[in-house]
């Protein structure tokens, strides 16, 4: 029977319980005197793309013929098809469910490949034909015949067997399987096989399953194993090895699939752990699904269990005593004499062990360890037993499987707690009825740990009548031994400390505040205090500490200078910045023996008399109003000569109240560096803001005004004498030079002629004609001279005119 692809299409409806990935990798090892064979058929009826159209079998059989010294060890079958996959097939009439699926695709078409155990099937099956039914493969247009299609529809089934054959030598078999392809859109694929363990070449052997194969495509078709082309010609040429060809029967008709198996002596040596195969192809699809090598191998599998550990089951103990077991399983030679075991108790070395005996393949030996469990192991660690370890993570013997060395096992321990640190307590005599904490006594005791007080010993160790409040307990004797039981959750230890009340010299401080105080907000708040001893057995020391709060919050802090003795005291003073947010009455609160966290750091007779508070109420003072600017006529360089306390009565009046002036904002707000002669101060630069602080007792504000100079009008003498007496020897002209620095003067004399024209760099005329040719470089004579006066600036846009007189 045939289906036909007009009337027959397969959508997959039941997935395997298991999907792997698609890399072709290792499944399954198998180490002893073992080799495979494998079995199975095709469904297509010719190559596909024959004249057959696009049809396949309803079924197809295959005939397993084990040795009678060949006994089954596992049995895996696959099968595979065009399409996204069927999971659901029968063999031999019965029910078989994919475990896993693969799956491929070429172009836009899928492809698929499933497995399923089928060991205890063949075990109960024996000899025989097989016959695998109900694979229906996707038998649509786009995998069948040109144009629609791509001529890859195929179906077919194989079973790889694993037997044991006491005859063989011992092998190690390894089954990978996956699903990975080369075609003419992928020209190369590379797998890497390893968990390998090659000893000896001899007989050693790949075989392969393989999907799609065509015989009558050869384009650039390759295989190799690390780097050497394989084949077995003539049923499988070099050129073509995936040619619808069956290693084990020898047929070239099992239509697009391959069951092929290759020597590989001469591809592989002794050493390696991994062995590369390269497949091309240039036109034929080509998926591999299995591949098996067999390898002569002979190694031990050394293994370890844990079977009992004895010890720990009283608190403390850490002695204990392992019992083991050593085995030689899944292996292809003896376990040797002395290979090394290895303890550990989270990763910390514990003790040392070694066979005693060959193990044999499929063997163990039992064995028996005292160990002692370090003290910085915790409660619960891991044990933990590794065979073939010398003690420092390395093995000394070349095994099959170098992973399974490790056998770990929970340990709890019974531990005592730990009490170390237990401090007796003394508390001083004062005044009215001592408490102890007896919790400071054990205040290094891990808090992990369960902790009561008892006043009998006999308590402690039954857990009764503890001590109802520990944290204020009046003593009953003096001295008296306080007894204390630690315990966790299985064991305790019972230890003892003891309180006692002794006699000792206590300061007893207390601090008062002057009561006249001046709070402003624009400056430091001054407090003077006093720290007083007046009732006290000692000395108060030096660097006691004293805080201040306002309204309660933390603000400044000081601290005594000297050591206080008993009825003295000592006067302080501090600074303390005020914060911008206070209201305008507060309450300032002065505490001694506090540290600004509330804790004292001396202990006192009285603890509850350290703290003094007073209220404050803001001061304030008239801020000053807007203080008019002053201005001078220049007298040279814009420079002139101001009295700022012109402004006082603008300022102020009241006698109570004190006026500076200030070149800088800073200066004022600190009161640092006042202008020492305001009456005559000479400005620094023109314009120049000055600053005026007004003081009370309390108070401060801070206002300002401009000092400015300006041009005025020069004043022009009409007359002087050139005689060199010093007195009137120059035409001084006032409110002239380096203030109208771009003037320009011109004489002339009394016919009208020029004799003279002066600038500022020349300063004031001295009577000697500079110009003219009657009297250039001579005093001029007596009499009336004639002056134009350019002033050359724009609040005095017309020349100065007028004349001098010149007497001797």
């Amino acid at each position: 029977m045939v289906r036909h692809k007009n009337f027959i299409f397969y959508f997959l409806t039941v997935l395997p319980t298991l999907f792997y990935g698609q890399d072709v990798e290792l499944y399954q090892q198998f180490n002893g005197h073992y080799d495979y064979i494998a079995f199975g058929n095709t469904l297509n009826l010719e190559e596909n793309g024959g004249t057959n159209d696009c049809n396949v079998l309803l079924e197809s059989s295959a005939n397993l013929q084990l040795q009678g010294s060949q006994e089954l060890i596992a049995a895996y079958l696959y099968w595979a098809g065009s399409g996204n996959g069927d999971f659901d097939i029968k063999l031999n009439g019965i029910s078989i469910v994919a475990e896993r699926s693969f799956s491929e695709s070429l172009n836009s078409n899928s492809y698929f490949a499933a497995f399923a155990d089928i060991t205890s099937l063949v075990g109960s099956s024996g000899n025989g034909v097989y016959t695998l039914s109900d694979l229906m493969p996707d038998l649509g247009p786009t995998y069948c015949d040109p144009p629609l299609g791509n001529n890859t529809n195929f179906a077919g089934w194989a079973v790889t067997i694993i037997y044991e054959d006491g005859s063989l030598p011992l092998n190690q078999v390894n089954v990978f399987d996956g699903l990975e392809s080369v075609s003419s859109t992928n020209t190369s694929l590379t797998i890497v096989l390893d968990n390998l363990n090659v000893l000896d070449n001899t007989g050693a052997k790949i075989g392969f399953l393989a999907w799609e194969g065509d015989a009558s495509l050869a384009v650039n078709e390759t295989l190799q194993i690390n780097g050497n082309n394989i084949s077995n010609p003539p049923l499988n040429p070099a050129n073509n090895q995936f040619n619808s060809t069956n290693s084990f029967t020898n047929s070239d008709e099992l239509y697009n699939m391959d069951i092929d198996v290759y020597n590989i002596e001469n591809y592989i040596q002794p050493g390696d752990t991994t062995a590369s195969i390269d497949l091309t192809s240039g036109q034929d699809f080509v998926m591999i699904n299995n591949v098996i090598t067999v390898l002569n191998t002979e190694l031990p599998d050394a293994s370890i269990e844990i079977e009992t550990v004895v010890g720990g089951t009283e608190c403390g103990n850490r002695n204990f005593e392992i019992e083991y077991t050593v085995y030689n399983l899944n292996s292809t030679s003896e376990l040797p004499v002395n290979t090394p075991i290895a303890f550990y108790a989270n990763e910390i070395l514990i003790g040392q062990s070694a066979t005693m005996d060959i193990i044999p393949i499929d063997g163990s030996e039992n064995g028996t360890i005292p160990v002692v469990i370090p003290m910085e192991i915790p409660a619960d660690f891991q044990l933990k037993a590794v065979v073939d370890d010398d003690g420092t993570g390395n093995g000394t013997i070349q095994e099959i499987d170098e992973t399974n060395n490790e056998f770990i096992i929970d340990i709890h321990l019974l531990i005592i707690p730990d009490a170390s640190g237990i401090i007796s307590l003394e508390l001083c005599d004062v005044i009215g009825t001592e408490y102890f904490d007896l919790t400071m006594a054990t205040s290094q005791v891990n808090p992990i740990y369960s902790i009561t007080y008892h006043e009998l010993e006999e308590d402690a160790i039954n857990n009764q009548n503890p001590i109802e409040n520990p944290e204020a307990y009046e003593n009953i004797t003096n001295p008296q031994v306080i007894y204390v039981r630690v315990s966790n959750t299985e064991c305790f230890v019972i230890d003892h400390f003891n309180i006692e009340v002794i006699d000792c010299p206590l300061p007893d401080a207390t601090i008062t505040l002057d009561n006249d105080l001046y709070a402003c907000r624009l400056r430091e708040l001054i407090v003077k205090y006093t720290v007083h001893n007046t009732y006290a057995t000692g000395p108060i020391p030096e660097n006691t500490p004293i805080s201040f709060y306002i309204e309660n919050e933390f603000v400044a802090q000081s601290f005594t200078q000297s050591e206080i003795p008993i009825g003295g005291n000592e006067t302080g003073e501090i600074a303390i910045t005020l914060p911008e947010n206070i209201p305008d009455n507060f309450i300032l609160k002065a505490v001694v023996d506090d540290d600004g966290d509330g804790n004292g750091i001396v202990e006192e007779l009285d603890e509850l008399n350290n703290e003094f508070q007073i209220e404050v109420e803001f001061g304030s003072i008239t801020a000053i109003g807007i203080v008019p600017n002053i201005v001078k006529c220049d007298e040279g360089f814009n420079k002139a000569i101001f009295d700022l306390t012109v402004q006082n009565e603008i300022i102020s009046i009241d006698p109570n109240e004190t006026i500076k002036y200030f070149t800088t904002f800073e200066n004022a707000m600190a009161y640092e560096s006042p202008i020492s002669d305001p009456e005559a101060y000479e400005n620094g630069i023109d314009p120049q803001i000055i600053y005026v602080r007004l003081d009370n007792q309390i108070c401060f504000s801070i206002g300002e005004f401009l000092i400015a100079t300006e041009n005025c009008a020069p004043w022009v003498p009409q007359g002087f004498s050139p005689n060199g007496d010093g007195i009137n020897d120059v035409f001084e002209i006032s409110g002239l030079l380096n203030i109208f620095e771009n003037f320009e003067l011109v004489i002339y004399s009394r016919k009208g002629n020029q004799i003279h024209r002066g600038f500022n760099k020349d300063g004031f005329w001295d009577g000697i004609a500079t110009e003219g040719f009657l009297f250039k470089g001579s005093l001029v004579p007596v009499g009336t001279y004639y002056y134009a006066l350019e002033l050359n600036d724009e609040r005095f846009p017309k020349a100065l005119l007028g004349y001098v007189y010149i007497n001797y």
